[in-house]
């Protein structure tokens, strides 16, 4: 039997800033923090997700008391970056609590990082949460990614009937978008287009990183791409 594969389409960075416009939206209009929750999760997990070149499954390893911990630090130090903070074993460390990814408090292209991830934690601590997955359902537990899924779809679906400009009205976004490579797709193609060095995009997208090391200590990741 053979099978066919589809891997996720690289969202354009005209499309990112739609999505976000529309969710910015979404967001001055809500009134319940229930509605304010799901919009916040939503906005600082594409952000992340775009900004860090992480896959869609890791920024569900996202932990809220480390997020709170480095925003606290971001707003006392005055740091032009926000520290994002993932939980568990992550991709070859070993012995370490958190694997910390710093990303532009906002980009170039003005991505509100910062904002948004202010956002996620004050509709967390409204209900009460600080010490949990950042991403999660209303029992505190890890959301489940088709539940993002579909909100990021039905977002594609609006602003590709307002802006078919964007997103061509013969694209059923449904298929070759997802938000478990899309975002970093569109990252790493944004940085190339850019004249991003390509040993940088693959030290921040972690590639070859036990290769190239040969034994040693990989270098840390300890820059975001800007440019975007």
């Amino acid at each position: 039997m053979g099978q066919e594969v589809r891997q996720d389409w690289a969202i354009p960075l005209p499309a990112l800033h739609g999505l976000m416009d529309l969710l910015e939206d979404e967001w001055s209009q809500a009134t319940g923090n229930p509605v304010r929750e799901q919009v916040a999760s939503l906005g600082a997990f594409t952000l992340i997700a775009f900004c860090s070149f992480f896959w869609g499954s890791k920024v569900f390893m996202m932990d809220l008391h480390g997020l709170r911990q480095g925003m606290a630090d971001t707003k006392r130090l005055q740091w032009d970056h926000v520290v994002i903070p993932l939980l568990g074993h992550f991709k070859g460390e070993w012995n370490t609590c958190y694997h910390l990814a710093p990303l532009a408090a906002e980009t170039k292209s003005r991505l509100k990082v910062q904002s948004w991830v202010e956002r996620l934690i004050e509709v967390r601590e409204k209900v009460g949460r600080v010490q949990s997955p950042a991403i999660c359902d209303r029992a505190g537990e890890v959301a489940r990614s088709f539940t993002y899924d579909v909100g990021f779809v039905g977002c594609l679906l609006i602003e590709q009937a307002a802006h078919p400009d964007l997103i061509p009205s013969n694209v059923d976004v449904s298929k070759p978008f997802g938000m478990s490579q899309s975002f970093r797709r569109g990252s790493t193609l944004v940085a190339q287009t850019r004249g991003v060095d390509d040993k940088q995009v693959e030290l921040i997208n972690w590639w070859r990183k036990v290769d190239s090391a040969r034994g040693r200590s990989p270098l840390s990741r300890c820059e975001s791409i800007t440019r975007i």
